[in-house]
């Protein structure tokens, strides 16, 4: 399937912006399309359709509840920063 010269032109008036004084976007244009038909040719009885090349398996460890309960003074106690009324302190980031 290829396009002539005179349906570009009209696409480019009807359908885009597309400015096709120059051979070059009939060439590009006929390339993408003589390479969509080569796709067609490929067998794809057997292949799966996919969404995604990724698997979308759930592959995150089971949320388990530990038995150990962690404090609010253990907590602020991993913090480098100043803790304030049992709140870490910041500087101020309104200047």
């Amino acid at each position: 399937m290829s396009l002539t010269q005179e349906q570009i032109e009209k696409l480019s008036k009807n359908l885009s912006k597309i400015n096709v004084n120059s051979g070059k976007i009939a060439h590009d244009i006929n390339w993408i399309l003589d390479y969509i038909d080569l796709l067609n040719e490929v067998d794809t009885t057997w292949v799966i359709p996919t969404v995604s090349v990724i698997e979308t398996e759930n592959i995150l460890r089971e949320d388990i509840q530990g038995s150990k309960n962690i404090t609010r003074a253990e907590l602020l106690a991993c913090s480098n920063q100043k803790v304030i009324a049992d709140q870490i302190a910041i500087s101020n980031i309104m200047k």
